[in-house]
């Protein structure tokens, strides 16, 4: 995540700007038993989360591959509903980046490191990061720091957010060298604290969710030991600085129940599979050294033999195994591969016939959606399918292109529009969401009713997102 440190900049002004005006506002009654909710309000998180979000999408972080985020999302929700937090609604995403870490922005957004994920020898492992970072949000300690931040030094702290927003473990270390005598010792602590609070909570939402506690400290132990090109990669021990008393604390604090999960889910492992064949340079050693004696172990050779275009290979892999039409996972990697080869109707006919058998899952109808919007006509009945699906996938812009793209293959300009401002805002580009909104006002396919949608939806995104300075008297663009 280095590449991507200097986009996020203008957040962290953002940060400094709401410690300067929230810290002295006194326009909102605090929350019952929030002692930190002058200092950031659920609002102001919800704000920072959203902005934050765009941003990683606008500069390609996100891994907006339907099958990782609707995995990621299920553990993350599996996790997050035992807190009984009807305040915040909960976004889990995959960053593709190398980098092992982890990050939780305010407002309910968690971003897990396609390096961590890879990393984690199992779902246990993997869910403890994610209750971890769910424990920060919940527990308010970025609220917390700004509150620090004002009897301390501000730049200090905002530096740390930036170390642990953006993966940036040089960012959180400068930061905290930055501190003089008793400030940095305090600094110190508090990281400390609350990554001591959080460890307690996550080990309790892991146990309530039926996985085995015990592996959080292993998954601890695992990145301490680390070595080679794993400990170059190892941001999470800058971020989420470990110690000896921390592992201690989360192996006293946890309690190896025989009804837990220890092993994982077969998703866990087909998601590790996709990931790896993202990221992987050497896709030839990696060829050499798998095997095909298991499922598992097919669909990655399956994957890997994609990312070298030898799609017949891949095809040949998985041909026994596509008859069982039970697997998503396996179904779409030999759908890719039928693409791939050119098979463009045998690729649609598996993806028809999976869904008669699977009529309720949500991704089978965003890759036949691919399809005609790349290679057919008559996409009538895939926006049908993908309109079902809308409020699954409002924040994945890919969804928001793909169903501009076949709105505008029905020549609905009206529908286009909306969808294609859509994605354009989930980018962070909002000058041309407005743009194309404006643009969609002045056409003369659009009814009037239409037109005047168009230009709520106009003016909702510029006072959101580019709200103009107001004029002292005289009619105002935004309430």
């Amino acid at each position: 995540m280095l590449l991507y440190f200097r986009k996020y900049s203008t957040f962290f002004l953002l940060l400094v700007g709401l410690n300067a005006n929230i810290a002295h506002s006194d326009d909102s009654l605090p929350e019952l038993g929030d002692p930190y909710s002058k200092i950031l309000s659920l609002e102001n998180e919800r704000q920072i989360g959203i902005s934050s979000y765009h941003r990683l999408q606008q500069v390609n972080a996100i891994n907006n591959n339907p099958l990782v985020s609707s995995y990621i999302n299920y553990l993350g929700n599996l996790l997050s509903r035992n807190l009984l937090d009807d305040n915040r609604k909960y976004v889990f995403f995959v960053v593709n980046s190398n980098q092992i870490n982890a990050f939780a922005i305010p407002g309910g957004y968690i971003g897990l490191n396609a390096g961590l994920i890879l990393l984690t020898e199992n779902e246990a492992q993997l869910a403890s990061v994610v209750a971890h970072e769910i424990s920060h949000i919940k527990l308010r300690h970025t609220a917390e720091m700004i509150a620090n931040s004002s009897r301390n030094s501000i730049p200090t702290w905002i530096g740390i957010f930036a170390g642990i927003f953006s993966g940036n473990p040089q960012a959180s270390i400068a930061a905290l060298q930055t501190g003089l005598g008793i400030t940095m010792q305090k600094n110190i602590n508090l990281i400390r604290s609350n990554e001591v609070e959080a460890d307690t909570l996550g080990l309790k939402i892991l146990e309530n969710s039926n996985f085995d506690n015990t592996q959080m400290s292993k998954l601890f132990e695992l990145m301490q030991s680390a070595t080679g090109d794993v400990q170059k990669n190892l941001a999470y021990l800058s971020t989420h600085p470990m110690f000896e008393e921390r592992i201690a604390n989360t192996k006293n604090r946890s309690s190896s129940l025989s009804d837990t999960m220890t092993n994982s889910s077969m998703d866990y492992f087909f998601i590790k599979n996709i990931l790896l064949a993202n990221q992987e340079i050497d896709i030839s050693g990696e060829i050499k050294s798998s095997s095909n004696s298991t499922l598992i172990s097919r669909h990655k050779l399956a994957l890997l033999y994609q990312k070298k275009s030898s799609f017949k290979k891949s095809l040949e892999i998985l041909k026994n195994d596509v008859k069982n039409k039970s697997n998503i996972y396996i179904t779409i990697a030999y759908v890719d591969s039928l693409i791939g080869a050119g098979k463009i109707d045998d690729a649609i006919d598996l993806i028809t016939n999976t869904m008669n058998l699977n009529p309720l899952n949500r991704i089978l109808p965003i890759k036949l959606a691919e399809i005609y919007a790349d290679y057919k006509n008559g996409s009538e009945n895939a926006i049908g399918l993908m309109e079902n699906n809308k409020k699954y996938y409002k924040h994945n812009p890919d969804f928001h292109r793909l169903l501009s793209k076949l709105y505008a293959q029905e020549n609905n300009i009206y529908k286009s529009s909306v969808h294609l401002s859509d994605y354009y805002v989930l980018l962070n580009n909002t000058r041309l969401a407005i743009d194309v909104l404006e643009n969609a006002s002045k056409s003369d396919e659009i009814t009037q009713n239409q037109r005047q949608r168009v230009l709520d939806k106009k003016q909702d995104i510029l006072c959101t997102y580019r709200k103009p300075l107001e004029p002292i008297f005289g009619e105002k663009t935004c309430n």
